[in-house]
């Protein structure tokens, strides 16, 4: 082991002793030329010098000089230069001045080395003298002629001069003149790189006590060269990368420092431009290429790059493997690839997937040069490259099938040792040719190579688990996690991130570690904020609020969700979008889809292409079920099938099991069993966590709907075995709850009922501020108890909300209720209200419903349709308004039973009018109702429930006129005077407007489509799409065309509002 000052000098003795025999020698009084041999970062330099240390303890005069590039154009600057230097110099200032006037002369230049001749032998009579002379490779042809003209005659005198020199190219007459110098009078000695020993010794010695797997990546990165390994220890320890523990240094990360030019200073800076090109192509091909290649690569003949690569090979650069040439050092390589501008390294990649597809089929290097290429028509040719290999399976030996993964992983690695964007791209490849297997084997490949001990690294790893979370593989990212956190913590900065990954992965996997994952999450958040990590204060925020969600406390859960969001985007894409879905979904089904509907929008502004291919099922999801509660259900369907689409290319269970789900729901509730039984078909496996209760309720609205509540109310057995697991759905919707007490109070489940109910009440009175879990909570123990009030409370409730359907459900209820407390006419008010909702919504299933139960008996009442027109249940023809139906109308079907006592005599459509408290009985096709608010009958449908409103919102008789005061008949022509006109109630239906709707339906009333209204009131087109819903569905109407009717009706006068501005 060298001494404690040349320790650098490792694998060196050889060189070294041949350093002390010149000195000797020269002590001796005999001169001599020692030159040292060898490629740049050798250690050429670093003997010189300390054989001029030496050299100086032993008492000689030392002479040093190092030459540069521009020497070679200096006659002997480089010589007299070296002489007058040091604290002794062999001339003086002046004397160097003079002796160079002679070096511009010519016919001087024997006089000029006289001169020096005599100067140096002067001083070599006092002592020993040394003469160090490096890079003389880049000595003019008049130095060189010196010495070989000095060497000779100061032979006999101690004079000994060392020099070190490299292989770069110069012009021909001053590389002859340096062989000759070598061949007649110099001991040369070829410094190699340091073999794997001395290499290891050498990174030791600057390391401390390391650990020997860092001390052999330290050496293999550096291919062995000195003065590599010295640089990257010395930036490694800049970085802060190189710490000692409990007695023992460790060297944090496996990828080299971040500043490759500082690190490759020493071995690249000499090269020529032409040598740096055919190198930076080389990079680009790999570790390893050949000269073929690069002359394709770049356009230039072979012979054109053959002087390039010798200068190469013989700076130590590049090693020749006899077809090809190679990197010596990995970090050479990298330095040369991440030298290149991004164009044009994507571009030089594009072209080596092009050199590399003359194989006989695909290969990891193909598809690794189209991945870091990165272009759209590279990637899809990496697209069919690995489809080539689905569709030749036999033709490729299945060792090399499952060592795809794991080549493509070492292939991009060998580019981006620590980006996980290649390791990304390659699992979306995968993925869009249906192997998801493979890729969940690359992305342990990667994991598995990857750890977190630097920041870079921390961040790479980071992403890769955000991946195999985003594809569901919640078990594997855990893995992954739990093992590198058996070694070193993460980075102070990355800490939170990795505990919400953590989080994350418990909630979803299981579903069961709520509380451990809000720990955890609540920790992180702490951890962020004294950090500064404004985008895991988001994440975790996000993630308490799911948490708080799926425990029950939605008023929370909302709170956070709203902090969430104001956080901003920061971000957003590292986790794709999670934490701006989990507050879209929470402050959706708090009654505030239009607020989570600029989210979704903010949501998908800020999501950059790349990122919105991860995004995009996540996002049609919140989509899908922002639009479901605004009551759009066929924007909703469309939006749940692109997300299935998306869902495709990737592997993951739980988002394609909530979108299935969400698909079989919007077809049940718009009437398309059919439709719905073609999604309910379940994907692969059984959705991981919580979805199995998502898809077992859609099943069961389903088996409902097709008249089986007995399956329905078996198919939700887990859901009733653990209800406060499956909290998260169940409080998300203000329909759910009461729609499972209705389907087991039909299979007569009271039990179940009574627990839906209860677990509803439960809910409400934890979140008393939220009126959506209020409406479900009075709707469910309305239902389930059969009383009036609750159900009317829960009409109102939903009336302040954006929940159309469950407002029409609660209706529904509400009416039959009320019908059975004897008030029909409120209740066929109600069910008219519900229509007119499910309709506007497109549920088919309640819209058919509510008809079936308001379809009057054969000579029924007559029904008013849009427009203003009627329709005779008998034979369906179209009777115009205002004119009497014919014979019949208005009859008791043949089988009811008469009128009971106390009934009046026939009206004059045929029907009776009840002056007192007469009851209709039971008939085949209905009947008559209880009294309406005259004291008239009026008719009911077969399904038992009161007919339709007429056109003024009240239910009209074709033989009887609306309000009949009690015990008195209408005349004759009643009917044919009695013309469609605005109910008493319209006008509250007007007032029931907000201002804002007041001003976009006026507008919409005069002609301008929505667009225009929007610019005209400075607002967006899907807010006035939304508060036109709304005024649709107060007012009672469905196109436009009755809008403005009713507008015409009401205020024909008004002025429209000056629009605000925002």
């Amino acid at each position: 082991m060298p001494a404690p000052g040349d320790q650098r000098l490792v694998g060196r003795e050889r060189e070294r002793a041949a350093v002390r025999r010149a000195l000797d020698r020269a002590a001796a009084g005999s001169g001599a030329l020692l030159v040292f041999h060898g490629p740049s970062g050798s250690g050429k330099s670093l003997l010189l010098s300390a054989a001029a240390e030496q050299a100086a303890r032993r008492g000689m005069t030392v002479a040093t000089t190092r030459l540069a590039r521009l020497d070679q154009h200096s006659a002997m600057a480089p010589l007299l230069t070296a002489l007058s230097a040091g604290p002794r110099p062999v001339i003086s200032a002046v004397q160097a001045e003079s002796l160079a006037a002679f070096a511009d002369r010519p016919t001087h230049w024997s006089r000029l080395i006289g001169l020096l001749h005599r100067l140096i032998e002067r001083r070599a009579a006092d002592r020993p003298l040394v003469i160090v002379l490096d890079d003389l490779q880049w000595a003019d042809q008049l130095t060189l002629a010196a010495l070989e003209t000095l060497l000779p005659r100061l032979a006999g005198l101690p004079v000994l001069w060392l020099a070190a020199y490299a292989d770069f190219p110069v012009v021909p007459p001053t590389r002859d003149a340096l062989d000759r110098l070598l061949a007649a009078h110099g001991e040369v000695v070829t410094l190699s790189a340091l073999d794997e020993s001395a290499a290891g010794e050498l990174a030791a010695g600057l390391l401390g006590a390391a650990r020997p797997e860092d001390v052999r990546r330290v050496v293999a990165s550096a291919g062995g060269n000195p003065s590599l390994i010295e640089r990257l220890v010395h930036l490694l320890r800049e970085e802060g990368r190189i710490r000692a523990e409990d007695g023992v240094v460790r060297v944090l990360g496996g990828h080299p420092p971040a500043d490759l030019t500082r690190a490759t200073a020493p071995v690249l800076s000499g090269i020529s431009q032409q040598t740096r090109e055919l190198l930076q192509v080389g990079a680009v091909l790999g570790r390893r290429f050949s000269l073929p290649d690069a002359a394709a690569l770049t356009g230039r003949s072979t012979m054109e790059l053959a002087t390039a690569a010798q200068e190469a090979a013989a700076a130590g650069l590049l090693a020749d493997d006899g077809t090809a040439f190679r990197f010596r050092a990995p970090l050479v390589h990298r330095a040369l690839h991440d030298s290149l501008l991004g164009p044009v390294r994507r571009a030089l990649h594009a072209e080596a997937a092009r050199l590399c597809a003359a194989e006989d089929r695909p290969c990891p290097r193909s598809v690794g040069h189209l991945i870091l290429s990165g272009t759209p028509e590279d990637l899809e040719q990496g697209v069919a490259q690995l489809e080539w290999l689905l569709r030749h399976e036999d033709a490729v030996p299945s060792r090399e099938r499952e060592d795809l993964p794991r080549a493509l992983v070492a292939q991009l690695r060998r580019y981006e040792p620590v980006a996980a964007g290649p390791v990304k791209t390659a699992v979306r490849l995968l993925l869009a040719t249906g192997r998801t297997g493979a890729a969940q084997r690359l992305l342990d490949a990667a994991l598995a190579a990857a750890g977190w001990e630097t920041d870079a690294e921390a961040v790479a790893f980071a992403e890769l688990v955000e991946v195999l979370l985003r594809l569901g593989h919640f078990h594997d990212a855990l893995r992954h996690l739990r093992r590198v956190a058996k070694g070193s913590p993460p980075p102070a900065r990355r800490q939170a991130w990795f505990a919400l990954l953590e989080s994350r992965c418990l909630l979803a996997y299981s579903g069961d570690d709520t509380a451990r994952a809000a720990a955890l999450a609540r920790a992180a958040v702490d951890t962020a904020r004294r950090s500064g990590d404004g985008a895991s204060v988001t994440l975790g925020t996000a993630l308490l609020a799911l948490c708080a969600q799926r425990a029950g406390d939605v008023a929370e859960a909302l709170r956070l969700a709203e902090e969430a969001v104001a956080a901003g985007t920061q971000g957003t894409e590292r986790s794709f979008g999670w934490e701006r879905a989990v507050p879209a979904l929470i402050i959706s089904a708090a009654g505030r889809p239009l607020d989570a509907a600029e989210v979704l929008k903010a949501w998908r502004d800020d999501t950059g292409e790349q990122g919105w291919v991860w995004a995009a099922p996540r996002w049609h999801l919140a989509r899908a079920v922002q639009l479901w509660h605004c009551g759009r259900l066929e924007d909703a369907e469309q939006e749940a099938g692109a997300g299935l689409e998306a869902c495709e290319r990737f592997a993951d269970a739980g988002t394609r099991a909530a979108l299935r789900a969400l698909l079989v729901v919007v077809a049940t509730v718009r009437g398309d069993l059919e439709r719905a039984a073609a999604h309910l078909d379940p994907p692969t496996g059984t959705p991981p966590g919580p979805f199995g209760g998502l898809c077992a309720f859609a099943a069961a609205l389903h088996l409902d709907a097709a008249g089986d509540p007995e399956a329905a109310v078996r198919r939700l057995a887990d859901v009733w075995d653990d209800p406060g697991r499956h909290l998260w759905f169940l409080a998300a919707d203000p329909l759910a709850l009461p729609l499972l007490v209705r389907i087991a109070l039909r299979a007569g489940a009271h039990e179940q009922a009574a627990e839906a109910a209860d677990l509803a009440r439960r809910l409400a009175r934890r979140n008393p501020a939220v009126a959506p879990l209020t409406g479900a909570a009075l709707h469910a123990q309305g239902l389930y108890r059969g009383l009036a009030a609750p159900l009317h409370r829960a009409v109102r409730a939903f009336r302040g909300g954006s929940h159309p359907l469950a407002l029409a459900s609660a209706l529904e209820d509400a009416a039959d209720a009320t019908r059975a407390q004897g008030e029909p006419l409120r209740a066929a008010e109600m069910l008219q209200e519900a229509q007119r909702i499910y309709v506007a919504a497109g549920a088919g299933l309640g819209a058919q419903r509510v008809r079936h139960r308001t379809r009057p008996a054969r000579g029924g009442i007559v029904r008013d349709v849009p427009g203003g027109d009627r329709r005779t249940p008998d034979d369906g023809r179209d009777a115009p308004a205002g004119r009497a139906p014919g014979p019949g109308i208005g009859r008791p079907a043949p089988g009811d039973r008469g009128p009971g006592p106390g009934s009046g005599g026939p009206g004059p459509g045929g029907g009776r009018v009840a002056p007192g408290a007469g009851r209709a009985g039971p008939g085949a096709g209905g009947g008559l109702a209880p009294r309406g608010p005259g004291g008239g009958l009026v008719a009911r449908g077969p399904g038992g429930g009161p007919a339709a409103r007429g056109p003024g919102g009240g239910l009209a008789a074709p033989g009887s006129l609306r309000d009949v005061p009690a015990g008195r008949r209408p005349g004759p022509g009643s009917a044919a005077r009695t013309a469609p006109r605005p109910a008493d109630g319209a006008a509250g239906d007007w007032d029931s407007l907000t201002p804002s709707e007041v001003r976009v339906v006026r507008l919409v009333a005069e002609g301008l489509t929505n667009r225009e209204t929007a610019q005209r009131l400075a607002v967006s087109a899907h807010t006035v799409d939304s508060h036109l819903r709304r005024a649709f569905a107060k007012l009672g109407v469905s196109r436009r065309v009755e809008l403005a009717r009713y507008v015409l009706a009401h205020s024909p006068s008004a002025q429209v509002p000056a629009p605000t501005s925002k």
